[in-house]
């Protein structure tokens, strides 16, 4: 049964941001002597309330949002002239009889108090206990320092040249930190201590990097869910019943979610006994019993134990999509092909393949070419070879910035996660100083992602999102917990309060515009050009959601 409560609390959430928003305005204008007619939470029609020093409180019927009425706040109307049928104000209580600088302190406040209110959670969330992943290896590169160091995916990281760490983030701070030509690193491997030591790895400045960190050495927090691959209906799991796309969750009884949870938990069971395997099935959840006994395979380079033994395999390598009248497409690629090498080198991640495809790229820009590569796959049980030569396409990447690369027209399927979670507790002080950082980093990159989107060098339909997107991010942190949740809307905190600064005329930002304007001609702008630059904001909001869906839903050919 699906739960309702991670979608009310995304609806509360979205809510509660858009009030605090105008609460900020509300606030503001109370303090600076303006007639506030209504402060709603919601839109609509309104349900119940209470008035108190003229201002009625309300709850209305659409529970998304807020919104702020004051006397004489329409900034586009001639001397801020009031409806007839509204109760009269006086002149000096009415939103445009104020000075400019008071009404920029009162459209600013809404951003403002959006922009505040991360300091707030992330400073909360850092003395309460923030939840970070634990010090645990997701990844190692194959060929990697790591992996020749003897690094291996589910080591539990205890120390770094002597120095605790209990997350990943100290472990990042920590190599960050250190100036010896070795790092020393005691783990846990399967309840034993190990210790590693790794070679010095100067950090690539091509890469942007100035200090070293665990993803120089190969090392990566993020790992392969546990969504598997069955690309042999004769093995013991697809005799079973078990399918490509099943999201398993427990063995014997036991919870998982990633792969090598259960490539571990696999490995224990003896050979020719029975294993029960609990998996969900677009979200129906069903349990199978089965043995590894009967079955001889012939295994490829690129198929682990797992896959010899019972015949499942994490689906990182599987292609969920191929796009139309790719070079994918037309070298006959396939949903449901598992890759297992490229010329002839077995391929660990999908990462590995999109590395072989860029490989094949030579020259820059218009002039760049690509030469074919031979994919290995697994197909209904049937290993076979098929040659491709990638297109040369310009596109964006997942940040929506554009690249002339070489591409296949592949989309793999599953999803990295994290193992574990520590909650990771800092003194108040300490808190503060992070959530500092941690608000001014992502303020930046909204900046400069916004930038970027100006000038043409993102992809809106990759950049911008929706409501629709705004509230599966919301939903998504609230099925993860309370902590989680907050730090969401810390995020999107951010974000509503630098996108409500855009100068366009119905947002803050077109506002502030305009009384910066009037505040340094020392009179405002003539009502036409306010109506006209009013016209223009509304037309420019439904030309940007409409191109946006546009790109979206329609896409090119090739």
């Amino acid at each position: 049964m699906v739960s309702l409560l991670p979608y009310v609390a995304a609806g509360l959430a979205i809510a509660g941001l858009i009030s605090f928003h105008e609460f900020g305005h509300f606030i503001v204008a109370k303090a600076l002597g303006v007639y506030v007619r209504v402060f709603s939470l919601g839109f609509g029609g309104r349900m119940f309330g209470v008035r108190w020093g003229g201002t009625d409180y309300r709850v209305s019927w659409i529970p998304f949002g807020g919104y702020v009425r004051m006397a004489g706040g329409d900034p586009f109307a001639e001397g801020g002239a009031e409806p007839e049928d509204e109760e009269p104000v006086a002149h000096e209580q009415q939103f445009m009889s104020k000075p400019p600088w008071k009404r920029l302190l009162i459209v600013m406040a809404g951003p403002g108090f959006n922009l505040a209110l991360p300091f707030a959670l992330f400073t909360a969330l850092g003395a309460l206990g923030e939840p970070q992943p634990a010090a645990e290896i997701g990844k190692v590169e194959a060929g990697s320092t790591a992996e020749k160091a003897g690094i291996h995916v589910g080591d539990d990281i205890v120390s770094v040249d002597g120095h605790h760490v209990l997350s990943w983030y100290d472990l990042l701070d920590e190599f960050k930190a250190s100036t010896s030509d070795v790092i020393a690193l005691d783990l846990t491997r399967n309840g034993a201590a190990v210790h590693v030591d790794l070679p010095f790895v100067a950090p690539d400045p091509a890469e942007g990097d100035t200090t070293r960190d665990p993803y120089d050495y190969g090392l990566g927090v993020y790992c392969a869910d546990s969504e598997i691959a069955v690309d042999d209906p004769k093995s013991p799991a697809g005799v079973a019943g078990l399918k490509t796309g099943d999201l398993v969750t427990a063995v014997n009884g036991t919870p998982l979610h990633t792969y090598h949870q259960l490539a571990d938990a696999l490995a224990a069971i003896p050979q020719g006994s029975g294993v029960e395997i609990g998996f969900k099935r677009q979200e129906t959840a069903s349990t199978v019993t089965f043995s590894d006994a009967g079955w001889t395979p012939a295994p490829q380079p690129g198929d682990d134990a797992v896959w010899t033994r019972w015949g499942i395999a994490s689906i990182a390598l599987t292609v969920d999509r191929v796009e139309p009248a790719s070079a994918a497409a037309k070298a006959g690629m396939l949903p449901g092909d598992r890759v297992l090498a490229v010329d002839d080198t077995p391929v660990h991640a999908w990462y590995d393949l999109i590395k072989s495809v860029s490989e094949t790229a030579s020259g820059e820009g218009q002039a760049m070419t690509a030469h074919a590569l031979t994919l290995t796959i697994r197909r209904d049980g049937l290993v076979q070879p098929i040659a491709i030569t990638p297109d040369v396409v310009t596109d964006s990447d997942e940040r929506g910035k554009y690249h002339t690369r070489a591409r296949l027209g592949l989309a793999g399927a599953g999803i990295a996660v994290t193992g574990p979670s520590v909650s990771r507790v800092y003194p108040i002080g300490q808190a503060f100083t992070r959530a500092c950082d941690q608000t001014w980093q992502l303020s930046t990159y909204i900046v400069d992602t916004l930038s970027h989107l100006v000038i043409g060098q993102r992809d809106p339909s990759k950049t911008l999102g929706g409501p629709g997107l705004i509230f599966g991010q919301l939903k998504q942190a609230a099925e993860q917990g309370i902590l989680p949740l907050l730090r969401q809307i810390g995020i999107l905190s951010i974000s509503l309060g630098i996108l409500n600064l855009v100068p366009i005329p119905i947002l803050d930002g077109g506002q502030i515009f305009m009384y910066v304007a009037e505040w340094l001609r020392g009179r405002p702008l003539p009502q036409r050009v306010r109506e006209r630059a009013q016209q223009i904001g509304i037309i420019s909001v439904v030309l940007l959601l409409f191109g946006v869906m546009l790109m979206n839903y329609v896409k090119p050919p090739g």
